[in-house]
């Protein structure tokens, strides 16, 4: 075996071990922070305003957390630093939440978790490109998830019955689970990188304006990628009917539905967990089979049964779990795709603007569906605004399935395989 094999092979092993760790120390703090709108409607009796504040934040900060790796592009030597960077601060506000019970504080510190775990995306996908070949790092990606999902389905059985009868524990679980993401910072240091990274060489000269820059850099990339822009505004019709319905439904759940938190528990870890576990080996094999446009249809139809089926609840609370088994099956879809969506793009090129793209788009519907939701739930019912949505996700499936513009291979070298 030659020595840059060695290499790639130690470098294979380190980061395979630093991700698993990471997606099992790091799953029970995702899967509590799933349920917090629904904690803050029901706990702490948070306003339309306020849930609709935080629906807001979460996307919204993506905006900020796609300056964080803006500079990736022309500084590689600081992907590592850049990635712990912005996972640490993700976590470190929730280590104050037991001590502090106010409804604006655990926004501010949702806010903060969002901003950085977005943040860390891009250096996060690019390390992985660079450790590992495709077919492992698509096997790898999807095993984590899975395995992600295997835990939630075992809290799924005891955390909804422990927040039900000990009022206020979710104070105390989150802030242990922060501890526990943190111990991954320890392995994250050992990750190594290939030697003498190179800048890559389709983007633009640095401009004096440091706000700006960024935003030219993937306003480049859309108008040189029109296979890439395509599968942007495809989820971006699918991301802003969810983010639209994100308060409402919420309103939903514990004021017309009544659930308790064994009710979302079991919903949200059991039956989405295994929706993901069922089919993400299936959603792994697509991206080799099924082109990126045909897949996103999918998803977003997926997506789109999910409210359908939530209004069958009212007659009988199980319609949830159904409802939850559809949003698990268009997520192992979408996760896979939107995380590996950069370094499918990208192929030789640098990973990280095309996932910087993926961060922005969220940001920008962030800035509208939820706001507007809110606002909506102050003139209709929940039932009225989550008919909406399914109308916009179900646009999103048709705009997805037009046939795509033919587009010739020695325009676009580099292109990803996106006709129907």
């Amino acid at each position: 075996m030659s020595t840059p094999e060695k290499a790639l092979k130690s470098r294979s092993f380190s980061t395979r071990f630093a991700f698993i760790w990471m997606q099992i120390a790091t799953e029970p703090f995702v899967a509590f922070y799933t349920l917090l709108l629904f904690i803050l409607r029901k706990d702490l009796h948070a306003t339309a305003l306020q849930i609709s504040v935080l629906a807001t934040l979460r996307p919204v900060l993506s905006v900020l957390s796609f300056y964080w790796s803006a500079n990736l592009l022309r500084e590689r030597s600081k992907l590592l630093s850049n990635f712990m960077g912005a996972w640490v601060l993700s976590f470190i506000p929730f280590l104050c939440l037991p001590f502090i019970s106010n409804v604006w504080f655990v926004i501010l510190c949702a806010g903060v978790y969002q901003l950085f775990s977005r943040a860390c995306i891009p250096s996060k996908m690019e390390i992985l490109k660079l450790n590992l070949e495709k077919e492992p790092r698509e096997k790898l990606f999807s095993r984590l998830y899975v395995l992600g999902f295997i835990e939630s389905i075992c809290l799924g059985l005891f955390v909804g019955k422990l927040l039900d009868i000990y009022e206020g524990c979710w104070q105390i679980l989150f802030a242990l689970a922060a501890i526990l993401s943190l111990t991954s910072t320890f392995i994250q240091m050992r990750i190594p990188l290939p030697q003498n990274l190179k800048q890559d060489d389709n983007i633009l000269p640095i401009s004096s304006n440091r706000i700006l820059q960024p935003i030219k850099d993937s306003i480049h990339l859309m108008r040189s990628r029109p296979d890439f822009a395509r599968f942007q505004w495809g989820f971006m019709l699918g991301g802003f009917a969810l983010m639209f319905m994100t308060p409402a439904i919420h309103i939903y759940y514990a004021d017309t539905l009544n659930l308790t938190h064994d009710n979302l528990a079991i919903a949200r870890y059991i039956w989405m967990g295994i929706g993901v576990v069922s089919t993400s080996f299936l959603w792994r094999r697509g991206i080799n089979r099924i082109s990126l446009n045909r897949l996103t249809a999918f998803i977003i139809l997926g997506f789109s049964l999910f409210p359908f089926t939530l209004l069958f609840a009212m007659s009988n609370i199980f319609w949830v779990n159904i409802a939850f088994l559809f949003y698990g099956i268009a997520q192992a879809g979408s996760n896979l795709i939107w995380h590996l969506s950069g370094t499918l793009f990208a192929v030789n090129e640098d990973s990280s603007k095309f996932s910087s793209v993926n961060i922005l788009m969220v940001g920008l519907r962030g800035l509208v569906a939820p706001v507007l939701g809110g606002i909506c739930c102050s003139f209709f019912p929940p039932l009225t605004i989550l008919g909406i949505g399914i109308v916009i996700g179900l646009t999103g499936v048709l705009y997805m399935l037009r046939p795509a513009p033919k587009v010739l291979p020695s325009q676009y070298p580099h292109q990803v395989h996106s006709d129907n």
